[in-house]
């Protein structure tokens, strides 16, 4: 069974997982949910990479999203 993980990083809210590709072959998926609880899911990022483990594929994802949710985020210096 696929495990998801809800991930909030700079108030974007992302779904995690690991797509079985075949044996040790596991892709990240990476989903933004908007509106809370979930009234929309926007797929954001298709990985090429393919990882060996669901749990290596479940980090990748969570690195992806907080390096999407980075790139959009201004930061103001003081």
């Amino acid at each position: 069974m696929a495990r998801n993980i809800l991930f909030v990083y700079r108030g974007f809210h992302f779904m995690c997982s690991a797509e079985k590709e075949g044996p040790a072959r596991f892709r990240p998926v990476v989903v933004r949910e908007l509106g809370w609880p979930s009234e929309q899911r926007v797929p954001l990022i298709y990985d090429a990479d393919v990882c060996r483990t669901e749990a290596q594929a479940l980090r990748h994802a969570e690195q992806q999203a907080m390096h999407w949710a980075d790139s959009r985020v201004v930061l103001h210096e003081t």
